[in-house]
């Protein structure tokens, strides 16, 4: 029988840990307002596999054998918060050429692609975070390990593209109401900033995941 508290739970958190901001949700966000939705859907579809995937690896016993290697988890922490910093170079480049005259913004780029969106996940801190942590909190659930796993991976399943697309629609706005270029260029340098700023908030959060000795 499912705990019907711990459902609600469940879901409220689901809710809360996809829509906060985070990696995924400040690049479809910025995919949104360069590509448009229709070109963001692969991404955002991504994003749902490759969290459903390490969540349901989380709960069938991943998260409990990585407790024990802490130094793995700090690897990974380091490598999201690196492939973070390099993204928003690249972003912070195109906006800055851009303005240089080189070209426009999105010159020679292109949305992210499913498959990326899938493997992008584990090198991100959030999903870590949050796929552990539901797979700790929601032990008693169900008390079938299957029944269980298949629940948190539904209820994650919804609510993130639900999540993500709510940022991808705030980016096409704001490419609609910043539609000079001169504007564009302020957007694409304030999204490499926020993604800047993430990767640095990454190495000062999480101190539970630290370098290894």
């Amino acid at each position: 029988m499912v705990n019907e508290l711990l459902l609600t739970s469940l879901i409220t958190f689901a809710i809360v840990g996809s829509v906060t901001p985070g990696p995924n949700n400040l690049m479809v966000m910025a995919s949104g307002a360069a590509y448009g939705w229709r070109a963001t859907v692969p991404h955002v579809m991504g994003i749902m596999v490759g969290f459903a995937v390490m969540t349901a690896a989380m709960n069938l016993g991943l998260g409990s054998l990585l407790a024990g290697v802490p130094a793995l988890l700090w690897v990974v922490k380091t490598a999201g918060a690196l492939w973070l910093l390099w993204l928003a170079f690249q972003l912070g480049r195109a906006a800055l050429r851009s303005a240089a005259g080189k070209g426009e913004a999105r010159a020679g780029g292109r949305p992210m692609r499913f498959y990326e969106a899938v493997l992008f996940q584990w090198v991100n801190p959030k999903a870590w975070a949050v796929t552990l942590a539901a797979a700790g909190a929601y032990i008693q659930l169900a008390p079938n390990l299957l029944m269980r796993t298949a629940i948190i991976v539904l209820v994650f399943a919804v609510c993130s593209p639900i999540a993500n697309g709510v940022w991808v629609t705030m980016g096409e706005a704001l490419h609609r109401l910043l539609s000079g270029p001169k504007a564009g260029r302020i957007f694409g340098l304030l999204m490499a900033a926020l993604l800047a700023a993430t990767a640095i908030s990454i190495f000062l959060a999480s101190p539970e995941i630290a370098p290894p000795a």
